[in-house]
């Protein structure tokens, strides 16, 4: 990232990040490494702004800041409509301030906030992304490939993941704009995933097609190289608007599939039936329900996924409380597991009572 430089006309303003072993620019203080007690001067990504009323009719202002190590609220007090008519939601910011604690969540309670430059931004700082090592998540992926035996599938699969402009945004690009892998390489952390509980339910029972159902593990969420974008923030591309990853899925799919010479008609029609049904109900989004063995299957598996992942990244946020509040994706509240705590810090804020 550029060295970010506010002296001219802030003197003394500089972040507070260390100095790399090299003597090089200096590295984040990324929110990972959030202390109660640091006071910083540092640059965040602003995910959400909300300006409110305190009780006592006194304005404040709260924010989501993220960068690629998670997210955390940031609390301002004083000089609120000042500071908040210099920057919008979806801006990079500099911040000074101090790291407190409520309710056993961090919080940074900042007393300057200013606009960053956008050339001053290296957009790769303040997306989240996957903590799995990428290259091993890879290798689980060729592995999963290489384990389709069925030809005609294989020659498929192949022309994507063989394709490497094609390999390359597939898995950089996240697997959703919120609520579970919503980070760099969620897409390809959360395929592999999908692709190995199938491989586990299809040995468990007769008369499934494993090949097709891997293949359909594979190819399920593909539409979303097209649907998201990503600079600073995830969003939605046109496209994704428009159609949607399932619709935008089935289209490459089928185009693909009818460049390569002979591929069986059936069998594009049962791939193309497990992507139109895997969201598994018209009301959740789904053109059609699952009506073969390999839908039914990949509809389960791609929402216990889902479903899990998601919930661990909003316990993650709990350090010290049992359980967390009931604003989250399930709207109730979550029982925190007693197991050692994963990469993301994903809680929902809770408001400071002052």
């Amino acid at each position: 990232m550029a060295q970010l430089d506010f002296e001219q006309s802030h003197k003394g303003d500089t972040p507070n990040s260390a100095k790399d072993n090299s003597g090089g620019a200096p590295e984040r203080l990324g929110t990972a490494g959030l202390r109660v007690g640091l006071r910083l001067k540092e640059t965040y990504l602003v995910n959400a702004k909300d300006l409110r009323t305190a009780k006592n009719g006194k304005p404040y202002m709260r924010l989501k800041l993220a960068d690629r190590d998670g997210q955390v609220v940031c609390m301002v007090w004083d000089d609120v409509e000042s500071l908040a008519s210099g920057f919008e939601g979806g801006d990079v910011v500099w911040i000074e301030g101090r790291v407190t604690e409520f309710d056993g969540q961090l919080q940074i309670e900042a007393a300057q906030i200013r606009r960053v430059e956008d050339h001053l931004i290296d957009p790769s700082d303040f997306l989240p992304r996957t903590y799995r090592d990428v290259d091993e998540l890879k290798g689980f992926l060729a592995f999963h490939i290489e384990s389709v035996y069925d030809s005609d599938l294989r020659r498929l699969l192949d022309a994507f993941f063989g394709d490497p402009e094609f390999l390359e945004m597939f898995v950089t690009a996240p697997a959703a704009k919120q609520n579970h892998h919503a980070y760099l390489g969620g897409l390809l952390e959360h395929t592999v995933s999908v692709a190995a509980l199938s491989d586990h339910i299809a040995q468990q029972y007769a008369r499934i097609n494993r090949d097709l159902l891997i293949t359909a593990g594979l190819l399920h969420d593909i539409g979303k190289v097209e649907e998201l974008t990503y600079g600073t923030t995830i969003d939605f591309s046109s496209a994704g608007r428009f159609l949607g990853h399932t619709v935008l899925g089935l289209n490459m799919v089928a185009e693909r599939a009818r460049g390569l010479e002979g591929f069986p008609e059936d069998k594009l029609h049962l791939v193309l039936h497990c992507l139109a049904s895997h969201h598994g109900e018209l009301e959740w989004g789904s053109p059609k329900r699952p009506k073969t063995i390999e839908a039914l299957i990949l509809h389960h598996v791609d929402n216990l996924d889902a479903k899990v992942k998601g919930f661990l990244e909003i316990v993650e946020g709990s350090r010290t409380a049992p359980w967390t509040d009931l604003r989250n994706l399930f709207r109730r509240p979550l029982h925190v597991p007693q197991a050692a705590h994963q990469e993301e810090d994903f809680l929902p804020p809770q408001e400071d009572p002052r």
